[in-house]
């Protein structure tokens, strides 16, 4: 389906500001080498409210309704939702048996640690395979996609939610405003929504192309959320803006007016700064920087892989997460260059990549045929990664972590760097 209208204020949308090249849907791994139907990845920014997003979308019952990513197997996710469980416990004076709801709950591993510190909880995720998981863990979950119309039926059976919080979902779906409006319903009056995504503003400052995926369809800024809040009658008024994935906000939400913090005032300024709310012409101006670094970093990487597979040397894969598509199309990385590849994941072990078929296995694949260099894909996690697999290091393995790159230390200043390729225990 091709929007033409914003997915958050119904404005019209600019004309293409950055085009990637098609790929197949990020999680569609499949057993064996087959065709695979590829979509449009062009970045186009509200001429109203600024929202940037992807003119196509696909429909959730693919995309979401059997799903290969479980956030229990990574133990940095595991650490960061436990932490999350544990500061809104603290920050909001949660008491035993406070009820809290997730929306895109996965197998329930933010929902096991309120449920550890006495929460009554429910799950809401349209993955049925996923969800099975969850409740078959003693995390009861609804195996649905949720909207305004779920939100009556929940309140009605199980009441009121002190909080609801909705990790890396809103990016994924085009009925952010009926959520929002299901969860305005069905929240306490004194209760908080809080939400996670990856934030564009970090996504264009560090060069993150491979954040831009098929479920990736909204790219947050903090203005245009602030101005759907808004105009539905509820107060975003602080964010927290995290490092995991790359860089994300954290946005805390209130069904009354409460003073914007001053992190989110600081935000709104670096995106002005920018250039990312300005005008179309300053907008394309910033994308093509954006656009001109990305073929930069690919150029660099490309040469640099190409270097390796001349000297006779082998390169693997660790990390097959849905950015992984974007990257290896995005930088017209040839599959021949790579040997295999491993993921954590067990539901992706023994299958193929979407659209580029490398081979997927479980790491231990790494020490049965010791490639000389991995490409790290899943580089948000390679510090773990690094510290699980010590001994490829030791042996005289070699790590290239090619992403992210650029950074803005002051918000306004580009910093030049080359493709990063380093030995981790250096």
């Amino acid at each position: 389906m091709i929007v033409t209208k914003c997915r958050l204020c119904s404005g019209q949308l600019s004309d293409p500001l950055l085009v990637l090249p098609p790929t197949p849907l990020a999680n569609e791994f499949v057993s064996e080498p087959i065709q695979q139907d590829l979509f449009s990845l062009e970045l186009v920014s509200c001429n109203e409210c600024h929202h940037y997003q992807l003119t196509e979308s696909i429909s959730g019952e693919r995309l979401f309704k059997q799903y290969a990513f479980v956030s229990g197997t990574s133990k940095v996710n595991v650490a960061h939702f436990t932490k999350l469980a544990e500061d809104t416990v603290a920050k909001f004076n949660l008491k035993p048996g406070d009820f809290v709801v997730e929306i895109a709950s996965n197998d329930g591993t933010l929902l096991q640690a309120f449920k550890n510190l006495g929460m009554k909880v429910l799950g809401i995720d349209p993955a049925e395979n996923i969800a099975k998981i969850a409740n078959e863990n003693g995390i009861e979950t609804l195996p649905e996609f949720f909207t305004s119309e779920l939100a009556e039926t929940i309140l009605n059976k199980y009441g009121q939610p002190k909080v609801i919080l909705c990790n890396n979902c809103l990016a994924h779906t085009d009925y952010v405003v009926d959520i929002l409006n299901g969860v305005n319903r069905l929240l306490q009056d004194g209760g908080v929504f809080i939400f996670e995504n990856s934030y564009f503003k970090d996504m264009y400052t560090k060069i993150l192309p491979d954040l831009i995926y098929s479920e990736h369809i909204s790219h947050f800024l903090v203005i245009p959320l602030g101005a759907l809040f808004f105009r539905l009658g509820m107060c975003l008024y602080d964010i927290e803006n995290l490092s995991v994935h790359g860089g994300s906000i954290r946005g805390f939400v209130s069904k009354k007016h409460i003073r914007a913090s001053q992190n989110l005032n600081k935000l709104i300024w670096e995106e002005v700064q920018l250039g990312l709310t300005g005008n179309l012409e300053t907008k394309r101006a910033a994308l093509k920087i954006f656009d001109d670094k990305i073929k930069e970093l690919g150029t660099n990487l490309t040469i640099r892989l190409k270097e390796i597979k001349a000297e006779g040397k082998s390169i693997a894969i660790f990390g097959m997460p849905a950015k992984a598509t974007t990257l290896l199309y995005a930088f017209n990385i040839d599959p021949k260059m790579i040997d295999f590849a491993v993921d954590d994941a067990v539901l992706k072990q023994g299958t193929f990549s979407p659209g580029k078929h490398i081979p997927v296995f479980a790491p231990e694949e790494i020490y049965k045929r010791w490639p000389n260099y991995i490409l790290i894909l899943a580089w948000n996690f390679q510090e773990s990664i690094r510290y699980n697999h010590q001994k490829y290091l030791s042996g005289g393995g070699t790590f290239i972590v090619p992403l992210p790159i650029i950074s803005l230390p002051d918000g306004i200043n580009l910093i030049k760097t080359e493709v990063t390729i380093a030995r981790l225990n250096d």
